[in-house]
């Protein structure tokens, strides 16, 4: 391959190992996972691919574990920028209406900073970042942001893994060597940060105003547990009431769009049809209600736990009511609405949507909004769904299939790249100015 090839090749493995956030790249693997069985073997094999050529190009040139040399410049390829692509945005959340933070590059060789806004994103402070997991000097880190209530939040970080490790994994390609995601906590603000720790005893319930965890942002465990963090102390502990006669994934997450502080919701299977079904919980998990969609489709369980599982996404805000759709034999989805915080679910009149990259938002005043193709739809009061517009949405992201997210009351997100989008109610949105 000419030198110039392999540059390019170089840097757009790079790009795509660290892009999307791991929120995106969950939510569009569970869309994918939507499809008919082959055509998910037939992705999941590119995939691999993909994965294992972008590892393969960050290792030295005899195969060891050494961190690769620079790249060499390109000759094929007049007008390639190396430095494309940044200034960006690599993570955004909030965690409050007025609290935003990001995580953002400025250049290839730049290095990540973790920002902090006080006011919507106007105007930004710097905050420390977590110490690296690996040896990469200065480079891009990718990584992940949780809110889990207001000051608190989980650093996730995916660490360099070079081809020699794949290959004594013992499956190369097929999965990931253990210790790919390194967690951290902070309980102010980004100001410090600690490992996140277990207790060894339960808790009745998750504590108001933060968001559960499940065990896969943890540890490894089967069946995997719901977790609750302690807000004084960063301490993380399991909840002692877990839904019974219930399936779920250690990704269930990606399927829910609810800010922090919402009462709980849970897609999952029920474990004897394998029906769609919804656990649900209004005091914080301390008692739980299961609710099977019996006009679900039936996922496909061909043992590996997670091919063919067609659950449910839900979005709902602070209160009881909340919408799920409902994958369908015909490649659509049946939504569907409870009021009584998950004990009855009634089907929302007007049929079956079209493709729906993910769960939608609840818009502030209670309205849901879902994504077909580059269009928005509505449906209010537990209405029909009807052509919206949202004013000041970008129309760049409205080709594609990032995530709209209601992350915090009384605050929007939705990312890609170099755009950063918020909005106070879901409706009306502004762009945000790269941090200077």
């Amino acid at each position: 391959m000419p030198e110039g090839h392999f540059a390019l090749l170089r840097e757009y493995a790079d790009d795509v190992a660290r892009q999307p956030d791991f929120d995106t790249i969950r939510r569009r693997a569970v869309r994918v996972r939507r499809r008919r069985r082959h055509t998910v073997s037939s992705v999941v094999a590119g995939v691999t691919a993909l994965v294992v050529a972008a590892v393969g190009l960050s290792v030295g040139p005899d195969g060891g574990g050494r961190k690769a040399g620079p790249a060499p410049t390109p000759t094929t390829s007049p007008g390639f920028d190396p430095d494309a692509g940044w200034p960006r945005w690599t993570a955004v959340v909030a965690a409050r209406a007025d609290e935003l933070y990001t995580v953002v590059e400025r250049c290839r060789a730049c290095g990540s900073e973790l920002l902090v806004s006080a006011d919507g994103g106007r105007t930004w402070t710097p905050r420390a970042t977590p110490p690296r997991p690996d040896d990469r000097g200065t480079e891009p880190r990718t990584v992940a942001l949780t809110p889990l209530a207001p000051g608190v939040l989980m650093w996730s970080e995916a660490v360099t893994v070079n081809l020699p490790d794949l290959l004594s994994s013992g499956s190369p390609g097929a999965s990931i060597p253990p210790g790919v995601e390194r967690n951290w906590v902070t309980l102010d603000g980004g100001r410090t940060w600690r490992r996140p720790t277990i207790a060894e005893q339960p808790v009745a319930a998750v504590p108001a105003g933060t968001r559960p965890v499940d065990c896969a942002a943890l540890r490894e465990e089967k069946p995997c547990p719901f977790y609750a963090v302690d807000p004084a102390t960063g301490r993380f502990a399991r909840l002692a009431n877990q839904p019974t006669g219930f399936r779920y994934e250690g990704w269930w997450s990606a399927q829910t769009d609810v800010p922090v502080g919402g009462h709980l919701w849970i897609p999952g299977l029920d474990p004897a049809t394998l029906k769609p079904a919804v656990a649900s919980s209004t005091d914080g998990g301390a008692t739980w209600t299961t609710h099977v969609f019996a006009g679900g489709v039936s996922a496909d369980d061909d043992g590996r736990g997670v091919a063919g599982k067609y659950l449910p996404t839900v979005a709902a805000g602070t209160g009881t009511t909340a919408h799920a759709l409902i994958y369908s034999a015909d490649d659509r989805l049946a939504p569907y609405r409870t009021t009584d915080g998950g004990r009855t679910w009634e089907p929302v009149p007007g049929g079956v949507l079209p493709d729906v990259p993910d769960a939608g938002f609840v818009t502030a005043d209670g309205a849901h909004v879902v994504k077909c193709g580059d269009d928005f739809r509505a449906s209010r009061d537990g209405g029909p769904y009807a052509p919206v517009t949202l004013a000041g949405y970008p129309a760049a992201l409205r080709m594609l299939t990032q995530v709209t997210s209601r992350q915090a009351t009384g605050r929007y997100v939705v990312t890609s790249g170099d755009l950063v989008y918020v909005s106070d109610d879901g409706w009306s949105w502004r762009g945000l100015t790269f941090p200077a």
